[in-house]
């Protein structure tokens, strides 16, 4: 069975364990959370005006030498409306001419991503799909400092791509006192400080490629001493976990971060521009997940920035690796507002 259909059944597995969200019935039952840390606005209607920016990376990296190889997209703003109520989520943006707020210097990219996902007290799980191409290296002043007095845009690789296909889910132990919806959408709030441990699992496909070399002014950007990638993958499979903090500040200001490291098992197979023989892929790699969000959340407006980081080392016991890493920043404000329950509500959990 290939690697991606595996994935595909574990996400829909879980999808199916928990597809029925835990927090609607627990409004409706009693209250499972201590109100003096959390408020929950699940059953009111939220508008959200939303930026948002996703941007992929792709390093390559000899544990010999000083610098590494980055490379980086140059994807554009989006700009639209978000609408929450209870457990269902609807988001649409698009990008704006003359608010793209991208770098001209830096190539152009092409990038289509997919993120579903269920936020429970006790559980948050998310599926996650992104394929991207068009690079740029973006280090290449560390490289030759020299080069932007010859050339006025950075290197730029139009073939060079990446697809990732992600499922996690993990397991909050202070659920009790800590929100992650606080944190992530704002359809709670916490009125007192508080953190949790989490521990979770975690799965994903990655497929890495180019047509041709990497090279710069017809030489070989890579050499024999990182991997010029032809076409690789990897499936990966995992523990993971951390912790999360919100921190209340003055207010209704507030401040939260998190972190979380995995360790998965590593299967694939990569074959390479400057190196003859192909690579059987049996292996550790490790994931990192770093999420930052600062913002006001009061009664009836809302609005901050999110920031979230996923990172992973592909083959991290090999001396010549990959690491990919994938950034989300999400700008946004908002207002909520009660609504009156009607009788067909109810027939979804709404």
């Amino acid at each position: 069975m290939k690697p991606t259909i595996v994935l595909f059944l574990l996400i829909l597995t879980f999808a199916s364990t928990y597809a029925q969200p835990e927090d609607s019935i627990s409004i409706r039952s009693k209250i499972k959370y201590d109100t003096n840390y959390i408020i929950s606005y699940r059953d009111w209607f939220h508008i959200t005006a939303v930026g948002v920016n996703k941007q992929t990376g792709i390093m390559l990296a000899n544990v010999s030498e000083e610098n590494d190889l980055q490379f980086r997209t140059n994807n554009p703003f989006a700009f639209g409306l978000a609408f929450d109520y209870e457990w269902l989520t609807f988001e649409y943006s698009r990008t704006i001419k003359g608010l793209e707020f991208t770098d001209n210097r830096k190539g152009n990219s092409e990038s289509s991503s997919l993120r579903l996902g269920l936020t429970g007290r006790k559980f948050r799980m998310s599926t996650f799909y992104r394929r991207t191409k068009g690079f740029h290296l973006e280090n290449i002043e560390e490289l030759d400092p020299n080069w932007f007095n010859n050339n006025s845009t950075h290197p730029i690789y139009e073939d060079l791509g990446s697809l990732n296909v992600a499922f996690s889910i993990y397991y909050t132990f202070n659920h009790r006192k800590y929100s992650n919806t606080a944190a992530l959408w704002q359809l709670d709030r916490q009125i007192k400080s508080a953190g949790s441990p989490v521990i979770g699992f975690q799965t994903n496909y990655e497929l890495l490629e180019s047509e041709f070399p990497l090279s710069i002014n017809d030489s070989s950007l890579t050499g024999e001493t990182f991997p010029d990638i032809k076409r690789a993958n990897y499936f990966k499979i995992g523990v993971t976990g951390g912790y999360m903090h919100t921190f209340n500040i003055i207010k209704r200001f507030y401040f939260h971060a998190a972190f979380m490291q995995g360790f998965l098992y590593s299967r694939g197979n990569a074959s390479y521009h400057n190196f003859p023989d192909s690579k059987n892929i049996h292996t550790l790699a490790v994931s990192f997940y770093f999420r930052i969000t600062a913002g006001y959340n009061g009664k009836k407006w809302y609005g901050g920035v999110f920031y979230v980081s996923d990172s992973f080392i592909n083959d991290a016991l090999s001396e010549i690796y990959e690491i990919t890493n994938y950034d989300y920043t999400r700008l946004y404000i908002g207002y909520r507002f009660p609504i009156k329950k009607r009788p067909w509500m109810r027939k979804f959990y709404l």
